[in-house]
């Protein structure tokens, strides 16, 4: 089995409603796919996501996909 690993650093947003112009995730969704469709024949087997940071200061998003080739 291996892990790819991405990672995004998220900006803080001013104020208290979303925005609902721009992307929450920074494109690591489009940033996944892409990956995924350059790998035709892997099987994912396990996604697991975390944050840290947050509040005050940006959060950074860490996904691992677990896959065999």
């Amino acid at each position: 089995m291996e892990v790819k690993i991405f990672t995004k650093i998220i900006k803080t947003k001013r104020g208290f409603l979303p925005n609902s112009d721009t992307s929450s995730d920074s494109g690591l969704e489009a940033e996944i796919n892409l990956w995924l469709a350059s790998k035709l024949n892997v099987e994912v087997k396990k996604v697991t996501q975390s944050q840290s940071g947050g509040s005050w200061f940006p959060s950074t998003l860490v996904i691992s996909v677990w896959y065999e080739p």
